[in-house]
């Protein structure tokens, strides 16, 4: 089941936001060219929050070991010793709303 998250217009392009939902640890959403991505809001690596990080060449850039995800695939580069691939959560923009779906475990977009 999709949930709503957020207004599609309080993610500009190329930024990163936190959204709190209850009962689920906290997600990110981050827009690049034009596409929105849904995730974790934690590195895989460490408990450090990517929502605190930056979008750097169609990458989520980690603010504290600077591990880069690929939007969509999740695959990892630079990555710290042990850090594994980031999982994203299927979403869509419907009628300006971001919905995602958050149970199930996380998805490839």
């Amino acid at each position: 089941m999709m949930i709503e998250l957020c207004d599609s217009a309080d993610i500009a392009e190329g930024e990163i936001i936190r959204v709190d939902v209850p009962g689920c640890p906290a997600i990110a959403i981050a827009r690049h060219e034009g596409a929105l991505y849904v995730f974790p809001d934690r590195c895989p690596h460490a408990d450090e929050s990517l929502s605190e990080g930056w979008l750097e060449d169609g990458r989520v850039v980690c603010g504290v070991h600077f591990a880069e995800f690929e939007l969509g695939s999740g695959t990892v580069h630079n990555p710290p010793v042990g850090c594994p691939n980031l999982s994203f959560f299927k979403c869509e923009d419907r009628d300006g709303k971001v919905f995602a779906t958050l149970t199930g475990g996380p998805e490839h977009v």
